[in-house]
């Protein structure tokens, strides 16, 4: 080797020796950088003729694709299960530690125990009065919650409207950074560049599950886990929602524009087509899709189970229950009821058996007075042994006969003799055997000439008349009664009414005040499946008692389950991440270790060419 040859080699060396050099003094300095990724710089032999050296070929980012994916992938995970148990946390402290002053199983319960002293001494004022007390701080506790559920819903509203502009945002972004990438291949700032693709990423990974892609060029190609894409070098599609404002239990989301009282997340592509992302599931992790879940299903089964609390509590005092009487038509039997006093809203239950040896089961009809109103919309629940049926009324006694009849099918005969409903088996056939048939008319008053016991004591502030029957007519009543309903104001006017429900009824007489007391704490209520408490799908009786107490448990196993899901996400991704920066994360150490490397080379190379001069002074000399 020639000295030529060996101080070419040297200035090679030297020259490489200092981008790398270059390079670890960069490492050190973003150290502790969000986002940056560890650097090093490849090298390779080069050929000269007869010249073997080095050459630098590219400085390149040390990182593990597959687990930056999997960190994505996790990042969004712990984005949905966080903002979830963020939400539930301020659905708990809307409802109150149990047990505190504010909690509502601790104002239900002082409810009940004022409703106990009174039935003791039914003539005192000032227990009439505490019971009065009681029952308005309980309705305005059901108010005031169900108030507080649909601004959550309201604020899940406005953080998804956030949510799909900072989308757009960073496509927009994204878009930007992916042109220099392609555009520069042989870009000095290469590695910043991608640095920068990878955060706008990281940051679109909060709000949706995304799955990447990079083809040789360095461009970046986006898909949902559903398989929709949504860049392409550039965004494929543009993302808008149409934000509502001041939602009220009846704003639901609908898949028909016409009947959404609530915004859509629409996708409109190049070619001028668009879609419902929510309809097509196009969210399914993130914070975006927490927000959807929150907003359409979560919150709205807590509105469900506030509103059903708050119809038991007015149906129980107001709904009388009129037993059917026992009837024989030849081998037949069964009951007659009469449907007078039935309103719209009111309901005529049948209980019967599959013979021989059959469960008992029953069949609920709800009365509507209009064929509009039909068939009952998805929250009236009903199940296979509890099935819930509309029945017009506007067509008088013979036509309701006539569709009970067309419900219930074969097994039994219905019909009518004026208001009275007749429903026997089918006698000697013997499959089906009739156990009970009930009428539920709403009391409208608190005291009459042969006036019931049941009174209106709670009301509907939202219902003409006020009084709740559970309508379904122009719209369910049952819907947003939790932040309607009130105490009865003419018992404010009037507190013997507490007591007297005829004329003639003794101011220290308990039927009233022990009726009260019983329909809450002893009589079992029947609650559809809509309330998904305890994870139950089946129509369940319970007391009002049991019903709030249950709905409170519920609420807090939620909050609960959502924290551990929570914790277990966040472990998940503190376990990728710590695999991620094992390789990317930039070690001082590391780093020093590196540059001692360097600076031998560098001293090395130096010493060659040093020498070299020293050799070829010489030969000049000579």
């Amino acid at each position: 080797m020639g000295l030529s040859t060996s101080l070419n080699t040297a200035i090679l060396g030297l020259n490489a020796t200092q981008v790398g050099i270059g390079v670890v003094s960069q490492n050190v300095a973003n150290a502790g950088t969000a986002g940056y990724v560890r650097r090093v710089v490849t090298t390779s032999d080069s050929l000269s003729g007869q010249t073997v050296g080095t050459q630098t070929t590219q400085v390149q980012r040390l990182l593990d694709k597959i687990v930056q994916h999997q960190l994505w992938q996790e990042s969004a995970g712990a984005a949905y299960t966080s903002t979830r148990a963020d939400m539930l946390a301020s659905v708990d402290k809307l409802y109150g530690a149990p047990g505190s002053s504010t909690a509502l199983d601790t104002i239900y319960n002082g409810f009940t125990s004022a409703l106990q002293a009174f039935q003791n001494d039914p003539s005192s004022y000032s227990l009439r009065t505490s019971v009065l007390d009681s029952a308005t701080q309980l309705a305005g506790r059901l108010n005031t919650l169900s108030d507080g559920v649909q601004s959550l819903r309201s604020q899940a509203e406005s953080g998804i409207a956030a949510g799909v502009n900072k989308i757009n945002d960073l496509l927009g972004a994204l878009t930007t950074v992916n042109a220099r990438i392609v555009g520069s291949p042989n870009d000095p700032a290469l590695a910043n560049l991608k640095d920068q693709r990878d955060l706008i990423l990281s940051d679109l990974s909060q709000y949706m599950d995304i799955k990447t892609s990079e083809d040789a060029r360095g461009s970046t190609s986006i898909v949902t886990s559903g398989g929709t894409q949504i860049f392409d070098g550039r965004p494929s599609v543009v993302f808008s929602f149409d934000a509502r404002s001041g939602l009220s239990p009846d704003d639901q989301w609908s898949s028909n524009p016409a009947q959404r009282g609530v915004g859509t997340i629409t996708m409109s592509n190049t070619t001028g087509g668009s879609f419902d992302a929510i309809a097509n599931r196009t969210f399914r992790s993130g914070e975006i899709a927490a927000l959807i879940e929150m907003r359409d299903t979560t919150l709205v089964q807590a509105q469900t189970q506030l509103d059903e609390i708050a119809v038991q509590l007015a149906s129980a005092l107001s709904d009388r229950e009129i037993a059917g009487t026992a009837v024989t038509a030849g081998a037949a039997t069964g009951f007659d009821v009469d449907l007078t006093g039935l309103q719209a809203g009111n309901k005529v239950t049948l209980d019967y058996a599959v013979t021989p040896g059959g469960a008992t089961q029953r069949f609920t009809f709800v009365r509507v007075d209009s064929a509009a109103s039909l068939p009952l919309p998805a929250s009236a629940g009903g199940d296979a042994n509890n099935r819930v049926v509309g029945i017009d009324f506007s067509g008088g006694p013979a036509s309701v006969a006539a569709q009970m009849q067309t419900a219930l099918g074969g097994g039994f005969t219905v019909s009518n003799t004026g208001s009275v409903l007749r429903i026997v088996d089918d006698g000697a056939a013997g499959t089906r055997d009739v156990k009970a048939l009930t009428a539920r008319p709403t009391a409208t008053t608190l005291s009459s000439v042969g006036g019931s016991a049941e009174l209106p004591f709670f009301v509907d502030s939202g219902a003409s008349g006020g009084v709740f029957t559970g309508s379904y007519d122009n719209g369910s009543q049952t819907l947003g009664f939790a932040g309607r309903i009130q105490l009865n104001q003419a018992l404010v006017a009037d507190r013997s009414k507490l007591v007297a429900f005829e004329p003639t009824t003794a101011q220290g007489d308990t039927t009233r005040p022990k009726l009260l007391l019983d329909r809450l704490t002893q009589s079992q209520r029947a609650v559809t499946n809509r309330l998904g408490i305890d994870g139950s799908t089946a129509t369940t009786n319970v007391t009002v008692s049991g019903l709030v107490q249950r709905v409170v448990s519920t609420q807090g196993q939620a909050v609960e389950a959502a924290k551990r899901l929570d914790e277990g996400q966040k472990v998940a991704l503190a376990a990728i991440q710590s695999r991620f920066q094992e390789t990317a994360q930039v070690s001082v150490d590391q780093e020093m270790a590196t540059l001692i490397e360097l600076q031998n080379a560098y001293a090395a190379n130096a010493r060659i060419i040093s020498t070299v001069k020293e050799m070829m002074d010489v030969l000049m000399r000579v």
